[in-house]
Parts: C-alpha cells; structure tokens; sequence
C-alpha cells in the first residue's frame, strides 16, 4: 500500500485555544502515523512540538519571501527553535511566555514543561551516523564577553568562528563579523547534514541544461537525469506538483513546484487543509526526469523578526539580558548523490535591546523553474531546512 506522506509541513494556524486542540490532534495523527500496513511507533515527547515548530517555519519563511522577493531562500526552522527555546528556560516568565509564544506555541494546549521535555527530546533523537547518513546538531553558549573580558573582541571573534568552522566541517565559509563590544554572551547552534539518495542518479547522464529563473532570465545549470519510481503528485488546483525523494537514513525531502506564475500562490496555500489534500494524493509513480543541481547559501539578521524578550543573565542576581543580534547562516548543495546542508544560529546577548532595529511539470520533464525545498528528520517531525530554489548557481 502507498506509504502517507506521514507528517510533512502541517502548521496550525487557527485562533481559539479549542480549534487548535483540535487541530493539532488531527495533525499530531497525520504527523506520526506510520506506513498504512505496519503498526504505528510510540508516541515521542518531540511529537508534541512537531506541529508548532512546522508552524514558525511557515511563518518566517513567509516573512523572508517578502523581504526579498525574487531570491533564493534557506535557512533552517530546527536550529532556530532550539536555539531560542534554549534560551527561554532562563528568561522571566512574561519574556518566557512571549518567546514559546513567537515559536508558535499555545501554552494553554501544550504546557510550558511538555514544550521543554520535547526540545529536549528532540535534541537528542535528531543526531544519527551511518554509512550514507551523517547529521549532526548541538548548542554551545560562550559566556565571558564584553568590555570587562580579559579576552579582545577579535580574540573573541575568532574563537566562535574556529568553533562554527569545526562543527560544520567548513562548509558555511566565513562567519559574519559582526560580534558587539557590548555582547557578554553569544549562543551558538549548529547542524551539518550529509545525506545520499535512496536512488542516486547516473552522473553519467548528466547534462547542461537551462533552468528559467524567471520569465525574462535563464541560466544554463547541470540537470541531472533519472527514471526512477517516486512518490509524485500534480496539484490542478494550486497548479503544482509535489515530488519527493528519499535519503538513506532517516531524512527525506520535498520538491514543489509551482506552474508558471503561481509561485506566490503556492506560498499563500501552505495551509493544512492543503497538505492533507496532498497527502492524499501522493502516489508512487515511474518517472522519467531531469532535476538540476544546485548550490545555494544564505545569511540573515533575524533579531527584527524574532520577539523582543529578556532572558536569564546566567548566574543568580545577575541582570537579565536582552536578545540583541540574531545571525543565522544556511547552505545546501544538491548532487546525484545526494544532499550536504549545514546551518549556524548566533543569539548575541547584550544588557539592552539593539537599537536597529506554461505547462505543468509532469513524469517525463524537466523541473526548470523556480521551486521550494524541505528536508525532514522523519522519526521526530522536524523540518530540518525550508527553502525556495530562484536560482541553482547561488
């Protein structure tokens, strides 16, 4: 029987503490059902926060797209969330509050307790090694900074991006500049992902080809070339079509492409009544197809984006701090061996605020427009990264 696409990309974004309980149960079902002809797997404690964390990456990947129309986008949803869940456990109670509440939470559904047992949870499922999968994810806060240190702020400086480069195997390049004589403590959330294809492609077969990156551009990108069976879907409604491939290991990601013109269409409808729609749909099918490869990387400044909150200055009677920088660096390349992303959260905390504050693809085609990206741990639920490809050449 066809395996449900078990819970990819639900949000909850429905008002009344009722709707979204009952909302969340539908999801939470759709979420961690397992195949249709095996029993379902115990119920994790990350379960519980899958939904929510789905739902701040919808959010903010909505806010990204505004800012920067026309451009390619990736960062990564679960590095966010752990890193400022972290930091809410120190934070006061109303600034507690508002920062679980700017995660997407709803306190009177999930209790404060049942949020952190999960991203506790979840911290320590998502790492994994294998022969064709290796991901791993941990935080390291650097305390110490600021004026009264006996380290420099270059001293400092080179010490976290030393860190960054080790933990992501360099592959996020140089790290922002952009540490404040002001900042006493930064910190630091990191994921490096390297997963191969369950059917990797022949790179025999591949072949220049061009990808259009918008109605008056395109770029010439290698395409690679596969017949393969995958789960597949092609939307009449929200003209798209859903496409997903799976890795070795336990990771998988989704392909969606919009039609000619409807990629803002597309982006406004990831809603859940349209993914359960989906879910319904997907169906293994024998495909004939050329896919291009691509290598992006994106930096962003987040702090605009994120609640304004205080949190715990780390030891007793100390002054609480104020999350004033928020640097987060993402990047992904897609060969015929599979996928490598790794991603870098920087929270810089300070003693006050910042001030600065055609036709539709089908089996036998080629997927040569602009399209999103979303990769998932499939055993906790969690998006890993969310992504739109503008343009595979960075």
């Amino acid at each position: 029987m066809e395996t449900p696409w078990w819970w990819p990309l639900v949000t909850v974004l429905m008002a009344g503490a009722h709707c979204v309980a009952l909302v969340d149960q539908e999801a939470s079902d759709l979420i961690h059902s397992g195949p249709q002809d095996s029993s379902p797997g115990p119920a994790l404690p990350c379960h519980k926060i899958s939904v929510s964390n789905i739902d701040f990456a919808f959010k903010l990947y909505r806010q990204l797209a505004v800012n920067a129309p026309g451009e390619n986008i990736l960062f990564s949803p679960v590095s966010l969330s752990l890193a400022l869940a972290l930091l809410s456990r120190g934070a006061p109670g109303a600034s507690r509050t508002k920062l679980l509440e700017g995660l997407g939470f709803n306190l009177t559904v999930v209790p404060e307790a049942e949020i952190q047992e999960g991203f506790w949870d979840l911290m320590l499922r998502l790492p994994g090694q294998g022969p064709r999968l290796l991901l791993t994810m941990a935080q390291h806060r650097f305390s110490g900074l600021g004026t009264r240190a006996n380290q420099s702020l270059e001293e400092a400086q080179k010490h976290i991006d030393e860190y960054i480069e080790k933990q992501t195997q360099g592959k996020l390049g140089a790290w922002e500049k952009d540490l404040s004589s002001e900042t006493t403590a930064v910190l630091v959330n990191h994921m490096l992902l390297r997963a191969e294809w369950m059917k990797p492609f022949d790179s025999r077969a591949t072949s220049p080809k061009e990808f259009f990156v918008d109605e008056h551009r395109a770029v010439w990108v290698p395409m690679m070339k596969e017949k393969a069976s995958h789960r597949f879907l092609h939307d009449p409604e929200l003209q798209c079509s859903v496409l997903q491939m799976d890795h070795a290991g336990n990771t998988t990601t989704f392909f969606i492409f919009p039609n000619r013109g409807k990629m803002r269409q597309l982006e406004d409808a990831l809603l859940p009544e349209t993914l359960i729609k989906w879910d319904s749909l997907l169906r293994t099918r024998e495909l004939d197809f050329h896919f291009p490869k691509f290598s992006i990387s994106r930096t962003y400044r987040l702090e605009m984006l994120l609640p304004q909150v205080t949190v715990g200055g780390g030891f007793p009677g100390q002054p609480g701090l104020n999350i004033s920088k928020v640097t987060h660096k993402a990047m992904m390349t897609l060969d015929e061996k599979g996928s490598e992303a790794a991603a870098a959260t920087s929270i810089q905390l300070t003693p006050r605020p910042h001030p600065d504050l055609d036709l539709s693809p089908t089996p036998g085609t080629e997927f040569s427009r602009p399209f999103l990206v979303m990769t998932f741990h499939m055993e906790t639920g969690s998006m890993l990264f969310l992504g739109k490809i503008v343009n595979p050449l960075g």
